[in-house]
């Protein structure tokens, strides 16, 4: 009653407010479409992602990737980052009404440790939750407030935090499998009421948010996989935005953008495409062809045509998003005559080394233009080459069945120990079972030791030497650092974006 009362004095303002040129308040309902599904049911550890704002974290990260408050107003570290304690926002409920504590906060930090490893369509918890917690030794309630205790030292705990790795729901939402028993119960400011897989998935205003109750009574996420039919879509008028990672390709920003009846907005995040090598067999376990593949790579051309300059070439591992850590001392030079030179040193693999695809990402990302572009310029250095589409890239990477393969990663939160530590650490699960094959004790070394140092100035120079390592060893190479354009009609004002493109759906109003 409280949050419908809210809206027919907003309605009433609105009447008097007619002129002034301001954002509307909303009546009835908002419609958007996504690439993907954001919705994973009820087996996934989140159930629903961070963009629908049915729950929401401790601690979230900003457009520079920097830990904020979320449901966590405040933090402390002690015992030089040995003990975090976190304190709470003041009243705030779940969904069905009950308050948030420090012990439903606790339960729901051991509820991660109890289901990891565990896969999710978002971010998973195949790393296992030291990626998220460190050396946990404890978490409990104390005064009202949450206490990490850990054997060693970590860093920046808030930053790891940051999103997915601190999803708070009530105990209560959760089955003793770790599974959810029901829909999610949260604490954002809408609720999950629909969800038809693969087609849509319908929210409605949380009547005890803390907040105060949205602008919209109702918002439904649409899932339209295809690019072209996104956009279609959003000229015909059936949607009134298009949001998450991809939701524009870079050829079609400027034509949406150049429509007075659509506001595109980008901001810089924290995907990046990355080429990951197969090095557990030939040709690539030679690193004198990761490298020739490295600089046969037009990055500039790549970023300014085919991904519209909605990017920027890629050098170092950390994009720059992740300030002063992203090392601006790493370059990756385009040299084809020195790759060609390369090639013929260690000599032509003997058949074409396959550059692998999803089908999924190509609604994303103009990956089948990107993977060709590829193709060209590895046979100009002497490697022939074939591109690969997969649905399940997953098997068909496990399976060894690749040598390159082309995708976009982010982080999950604001701390890059969640790249390394998934995805090269020696004992990575990525590593590991998609057959990488990169062993590197020095970097195992950096990486351990930076997580644990808390000293800014040295933390960083140690994530600058990881960062020179992975420029010399090749296991991965980044592409090019992406922007995430979204859009909304010129009806739909208050979008914002963070590093993590997430779009505040809580935040967007109707405007005349």
């Amino acid at each position: 009653m409280r949050g419908r009362g809210t809206i027919l004095l907003l309605m009433l303002l609105s009447t008097v407010l007619m002129g002034c040129g301001g954002p509307e308040p909303a009546t009835g309902q908002l419609t958007l479409a996504a690439p993907r599904d954001l919705v994973a049911g009820p087996r996934d550890p989140y159930y629903t992602h961070q963009t629908l704002r049915v729950w929401e974290p401790l601690v979230t990260v900003d457009d520079r990737l920097r830990p904020v408050p979320a449901l966590a107003v405040s933090w402390a570290s002690a015992d030089r980052g040995r003990r975090w304690t976190f304190t709470l926002r003041d009243g705030v409920r779940f969904s069905d009404g009950t308050p948030l504590t420090a012990g439903a906060v606790v339960a729901n930090v051991r509820r991660f440790l109890r289901i990891a490893p565990r896969q999710s369509a978002f971010f998973s918890l195949d790393a296992g939750m030291e990626a998220a917690y460190g050396k946990l030794r404890d978490v409990r309630a104390e005064d009202g407030k949450v206490v990490f205790e850990l054997a060693e030292p970590v860093a920046d705990l808030p930053g790891r935090l940051a999103g997915f790795f601190s999803m708070i729901q009530s105990p209560g939402a959760f089955a003793s499998s770790g599974d959810f028993a029901g829909k999610p119960v949260g604490t954002g400011p809408y609720t999950l009421v629909e969800w038809v897989k693969g087609q849509r998935a319908v929210l409605a205003a949380n009547p005890h948010h803390h907040g105060g109750a949205p602008a919209y009574d109702r918002i439904v996420i649409r899932v339209i996989p295809d690019a072209n039919a996104r956009v279609a879509a959003l000229r015909a008028g059936e949607v009134d935005g298009l949001i998450d990672k991809g939701a524009l390709l870079p050829g079609q920003v400027g034509a949406v953008a150049a429509d007075d009846g659509f506001r595109v907005v980008r901001s810089p995040s924290a995907l990046t495409h990355y080429l990951t090598f197969n090095a557990a067999r030939g040709p690539f376990s030679d690193a004198r062809l990761r490298e020739a593949a490295d600089l046969a790579l037009d990055r500039r051309a790549i970023a300014r045509t085919l991904l519209g300059g909605t990017a920027t070439p890629g050098a170092a591992f950390l994009s720059p998003v992740f300030g002063e850590l992203a090392d601006p001392g790493v370059s990756a030079p385009y040299d084809p005559a020195r790759a060609r030179e390369l090639v013929a040193a260690a000599g032509a693999p003997a058949g074409p080394v396959s550059i692998l695809i999803s089908s999924a990402e190509t609604g994303q990302f103009p990956y089948a233009g990107i993977a060709e572009v590829l193709r060209a310029a590895l046979e100009k250095a002497g490697l022939p080459a074939r591109v690969t589409v997969a649905e399940a890239t997953k098997s068909v990477m496990e399976a060894g069945d690749y040598d390159i393969f082309l995708s976009a990663y982010s982080v999950p939160n604001g701390d890059p120990d969640y790249l390394f530590r998934r995805f090269l650490r020696s004992d990575a699960s990525w590593n590991v079972e998609r057959r990488l094959g990169y062993r590197s004790a020095a970097f195992d070394d950096l990486v351990d030791r930076a997580a644990t140092e808390i000293d800014p100035d040295a933390r960083r120079g140690l994530y600058h030497r990881v960062q020179r390592l992975l420029a010399a060893d090749r296991p991965m190479i980044p592409l090019a650092y992406q922007d995430n354009p979204v859009v909304t009609t010129s009806r739909v004002g208050g979008v914002t974006q963070n590093a993590a493109y997430v779009v505040d759906l809580g935040e967007l109003v109707p405007r005349r």
